[in-house]
This record gives C-alpha cells, structure tokens and sequence, in this order.
C-alpha cells in the first residue's frame, strides 16, 4: 500500500464493546500503513455517561420515595397498636401528634438525600421515639408483655439516632448510616423474637393487608401520573392498560386467599411467643419483599411509559425483573415459613417471569417486554384460582 501519510492510529478507549472491537482492526491498519498505534484512554461517551447518571438518578429517586425506614415506623405502630388501647384520649392525642411529625417527613422524603437531610431525620425521628414510648407506657400492669419489649426496645432506639445522625452527615455518609438504620431495625425485630408479644391475628392481618393496598395503590397512581405527564397516546394508553392488569393480577394473587390465609395460620397457633414469632416471619419480615416489589415493578412501568415504543434502559430492565420477582418470594418464602411447603405454582412463575423481563427487556420494546411480564403474573394468579376451586379466602394454607 502507497504512502498515505498516517504515521499513527488513535484508538480511544472508553470502556465500551467498540472500543475493544475497534483494536484489532486497528493494528491490523497500522500495521498496513506502516503506523504506530496509540491507545487513548477517555471518559465513557457523553450518551453512556448519561444513561449511567439517569439511572443511577432514578434508583436514588426511587429509594428516597419509598425509604424503608418510613415502612418500619409503620410496622412499628402496628405493633404497638396491637398490644396497646387506643381508646384512651391520652393515646389518642399521642397518635394525633405523631401522625402530624410524620407528615412533614413525608414531605421532606422525596429529598431525603439531599443537602438537608435534616428536614426528614428530624421528624422521623420524632415519630419513633413517640411510637416506643407509646408502646412502653401502653403496657402498665401487664409486666410479662413488658419484659418481652425489653428485648426489643433498646437495639430499637438505636436506629433513630442513626437516622438523626445521618440527617447531618455529609452526602457520602448519609447512606450508610442509613443502611446501618434498616439492618438495626432488622436486628432488633429478630431480637424480639426472645420475648412473649401478644398478638391478635385478625388486627395484624387487616394491617398487613391495608398496606399492601397502598403500595398497589401508590403505584396505580404513579402509573397515571407519568402517563399525564408524558401525554396520551396510543401507546402509552395501551402500556397503562397493560400496567393495570399486571397490578390487578398482583392484587389478586395476595386477596384471592394468602390474606385469609395468614390470618388463619395465626390463629391456630395457641403459644404466644410461637405467634408473634410467625406474626413477625410473616407480616413484619414477610412483607417487607412485597412491598418492595411492588415499589419496583412501578419504578420499571413508570420508566417504560417514557419511552414505550422504544428499548427498555438497562435500569428499567432490572427493575422488571426485580419487582414481580421480590413481590412472589415473599409468598413462597412466607409459606415456607408458616407451613413448611413450597408453593409450586408461585415458585414456576417467579422463575419464569424473571427470565423473561431479563431477555424480553433486552430485546424487546417496553410495550411487548411489559406484556409478556403482565402475561406470566395473571397466569399466576388464573392457574391458582383453579387449583384452589370455592370461595375466595377457604381451603388450605397452600395450594
């Protein structure tokens, strides 16, 4: 080949699949040429490096509107209000009080992350110290149920004052505090479990089941609200019609008979300590998956709505397959749990739908990829109704 001049081949590097790709051709032109190859090392490209900050964005974004924090404040007045009287207007004003500090923490969770996270540390933490002295004071001449609380108490208050603290941390700590805050919490329900908690079944079920309406219920409403933001079209219409199938196919999979299920399991067990022990594997614990899997599956649908004709982003993907993936585990894990059974039909489908959001999603549009997921979780609940044939709520604890 002729003299052309080119003295060297510049390759950037950038982390990317044609990076690599472009080496070996390459050294192959400059070796034609006569040339010499320089690698040039670069920051990923300005599309990849904001796909990468819009995901990561969006996962912070979606943490901070449903920080897990806020549902173990909930879960801890479910307790308390289980043990407690609430007919007392002493207590009364209490929860009145509480209710009003958590509503300045809600409003300040959406930025919980940013600059001033004190906004939200603060009030919250004045909800769970509020919630442990209720629980503590509600409990006066009952000292077998108070003995039980002391095994919980003291780990408890410790995750307040590490959300307090990390209210005034700096961004790069804040997190972490954070997380030590959950698994402090974790800790101390399990620590709990050494006590002898009166539980009322049918209160802890109602509970469990009006918070699972919520987060279906938040979920729909986040749906509609991306789709009016977006604008109407056909395809973001049909993308929230196939939405609201795949939330009813999860309603029904928790309605159709594991709330009247678990409600049940609890009753039938006579021991106390036996029963708050499962009241906290399968409410407390239990949930925790299903709410959060609920929270996901949204998170992907809200994603797709964006974009509905076009490829699931790599955050969307995961969230697909993650959401519906946690909201069956927690069944099949709860289930274990309470009866020492797998659920069949549950563990196929969390298989399978987590298989096909992970390569339907990357290979599909959001539109089909949404409907083959939305297809696997009415199949779901469809194969269970008729296997468990009768009434909603009766037969056994398990298919």
């Amino acid at each position: 080949m002729g003299d052309l001049g080119i003295r060297e081949v510049v390759v950037p590097l950038d982390g990317t699949v044609g990076a690599e790709r472009a080496l070996p051709v390459a050294e192959f032109l400059a070796a034609a040429l006569g040339a010499e190859v320089h690698l040039l090392a670069v920051a990923p490209s300005a599309a990849t490096g904001a796909a990468l900050e819009r995901s990561i964005e969006r996962a912070r974004h979606m943490v901070a509107d449903h920080l897990g924090e806020a549902r173990v404040a909930w879960s801890q007045y479910t307790w308390a209000g289980n043990a407690i009287d609430l007919d007392r207007r002493g207590t009364r004003v209490w929860l009145l009080a509480a209710t009003g500090v958590m509503l300045a923490a809600a409003a300040a969770l959406p930025t919980a992350f940013d600059d001033d996270g004190g906004w939200f540390a603060i009030p919250y933490t004045t909800v769970r110290l509020i919630g442990l002295a209720l629980y503590w004071t509600g409990l006066r001449g009952e000292p077998e149920h108070r003995a039980a609380l002391r095994t919980y108490v003291p780990i408890a208050l410790i995750s307040p004052a590490l959300v307090l603290a990390g209210g005034f941390a700096g961004p790069g700590v804040r997190p972490l505090l954070w997380i030590a805050a959950v698994a402090v919490d974790v800790a101390s329900v399990a620590a709990a479990g050494r006590g002898e908690f009166r539980v009322e079944a049918g209160h802890f079920a109602e509970r469990h089941g009006l918070i699972v309406i919520i987060a279906l219920g938040e979920s729909v409403i986040a749906i509609g609200a991306t789709a009016a933001d977006v604008g109407l079209s056909r395809d973001v219409a049909t993308l929230v019609a196939v939405a609201f199938a795949a939330v009813a196919g999860l309603w029904w999979c928790y309605f159709d008979w594991v709330h009247a299920a678990a409600e049940a399991r609890l009753l039938r067990e006579p021991d106390h300590r036996r029963r708050s022990n499962l009241a906290r594997d399968l409410f407390t614990l239990g949930h925790l998956p299903i709410v959060a899997g609920t929270v996901v599956f949204a998170a992907a649908i809200e994603e797709a709505l964006l974009h509905p004709a076009d490829d699931l982003e790599p955050f969307a993907v995961t969230a697909l397959a993650i959401g519906p993936g946690l909201y069956l585990a927690g069944f099949v894990a709860g289930n274990l749990r309470a009866t020492g059974h797998l659920l069949p039909t549950r563990t196929v489908g969390l298989v399978a739908i987590t298989a096909v959001a992970l390569l339907a999603g990357s290979a599909l549009d959001a539109l089909p990829a949404i409907g083959l997921v939305t297809a696997g979780i009415v199949a779901v609940a469809a194969v269970e109704t008729v296997q468990r044939a009768g009434p909603p709520g009766t037969g056994t604890t398990h298919p």
